[in-house]
């Protein structure tokens, strides 16, 4: 058997996880889809609220941008 292309790398997961560390943000979860190669980083603010990325994170301006 051959092995299937990877949908997620080793530097991408680094690089995600880099990006969080130099925004500032205390890395507290993350959860990688091998099959979509989806990579969500969930971090809490000192405050205690959630930051998430990735696909399923919302941002404010989703919703002033999709008004019509």
């Amino acid at each position: 058997m051959s092995r299937r292309a990877v949908a997620v790398t080793q530097s991408e997961i680094t690089r995600a996880l880099k990006g969080v560390a130099a925004a500032g943000l205390p890395v507290e979860r993350v959860e990688i889809d091998p099959r979509t190669g989806r990579i969500v980083v969930t971090s809490t603010l000192a405050d205690g609220s959630t930051v998430r990325t990735g696909e399923g994170a919302r941002n404010d301006w989703d919703t002033v941008l999709n008004e019509d």
